[in-house]
């Protein structure tokens, strides 16, 4: 294969769950980005896909049925769930991307499933390979691990950051850096600097009650903003873009296929993956990390692996007295008079004598 590097690494490869290992596209010399879905009215995609479908797929395919990806070479799926193996179906059948391939994730994260999903891998690269005539060698593969590492290092150091009393960033700062950080290009080499965040900047008074926001697809700033401006400090969130998409490094010294699949595998789970409990104690393990005087778990509608889990998260935060508040959103949060409703109540709450013993308890 001609290696002409240099003639695609302006293409782009669009992905969604943070299950995708953006270190292959990086190897083939493409750059990978996190595509968000619109928030406009849906106006194509409710032909297609049933009134009581998760709003977020809703959206991606309306926006890709709106030639709102047109600037993508390729789309990287997920079996994260059966609305995006739906999703991939409509996508090929509708849609001419020139390059869609659907990644197969397993459940089990035993030894098993990490050769499984490292066999995955291989043919995600091949595909890559013949697609785009390019070679991808362990070195690029290796090259790729290591910049990412680095980038993963820089925000997780932004999150240590934050258990600071009182938090150094604003959680809306914080999530614009984490959006920046998987649409930008992957060459920055001072991300922070080159994201804007080089110095810190105090925008949180000390008595603000803290908050951590938890729960699925928090891209878009709504909530985080809703919370700031009702007088909560967003500290962290830990959603499929912040928290749980950074955390832990890939190994650098070992085969790179069987360690990129025991990262993705291992690394925080969401309740796509089996193990409730252990996400669990998870949430309840850094809400006491960050000190937090409450915990705010938010979950597009539909979406049923979330949705499952509520009632035993709000259980358990019931019994270790930690203030839980349960949101479900259509990701354009249209409902956002009634939100903030909730929202403005759950901080005066929490803002009260009792959130002073959690954070000291």
């Amino acid at each position: 294969m001609d290696d002409s590097r240099a003639d695609i690494k302006r293409q782009k490869i669009g992905w969604f769950c943070s299950y995708v290992p953006e270190e292959l596209i990086i190897a083939a010399g493409l750059q990978p980005l996190r595509l968000q879905a619109g928030t406009d009215p849906i106006e194509k995609a409710d032909s297609y896909l049933p009134a009581n479908y998760c709003h977020y797929i809703k959206r991606i395919l309306d926006s890709g049925l709106k030639n709102e990806y047109a600037e993508i070479e390729g789309m990287v799926f997920v079996n994260s769930c059966d609305g995006m193996r739906r999703l991939f179906d409509l996508w090929q059948h509708y849609l001419d991307t020139p390059f869609a391939f659907f990644l197969e994730l397993p459940r089990n994260r035993n030894k098993m499933g990490i050769k499984y999903f490292a066999e995955q891998l291989h043919v995600l690269k091949n595909r890559l390979q013949n697609h785009f005539e390019i070679d991808i060698t362990d070195g690029h593969l290796k090259e790729a691990i290591s910049l990412m590492n680095r980038r993963r290092a820089e925000i997780m150091g932004l999150f240590q950051k934050q258990k600071s009393v009182p938090a150094p960033f604003s959680g809306t700062d914080l999530q614009g850096i984490c959006r920046k950080e998987s649409t930008g290009n992957k060459a920055d080499e001072n991300l922070t600097t080159a994201l804007g965040m080089g110095s810190e900047i105090n925008t949180t008074a000390e008595t603000a009650p803290r908050v951590l926001v938890a729960g699925n697809s928090g891209f878009k700033p709504v909530l985080i903003r809703l919370v700031e401006k009702l007088g909560g400090s967003v500290v962290a969130f830990d959603t499929c873009d912040g928290i749980q998409h950074y955390r832990d490094p890939v190994e650098e010294d070992e085969d790179p296929y069987i360690t990129l699949a025991r990262r993705y595998l291992l690394r925080p789970s969401c309740p796509r993956m089996p193990n409730t409990p252990e996400r669990i104690t998870r949430l309840e393990h850094l809400a006491s990390e960050y000190a937090v005087d409450g915990v705010i778990y938010s979950s597009i509608k539909f979406c049923d692996h979330s949705l499952f889990e509520v009632p035993h998260l709000e259980k358990r935060f019931n019994d270790v007295r930690i203030p839980l508040l349960f949101l479900e959103n259509d990701y354009s949060w249209s409902d956002i008079e009634r939100v903030k409703t909730r929202v403005e109540a759950f901080i005066e709450m929490i803002a009260g004598p009792i959130s002073a013993s959690v954070r000291t308890g």
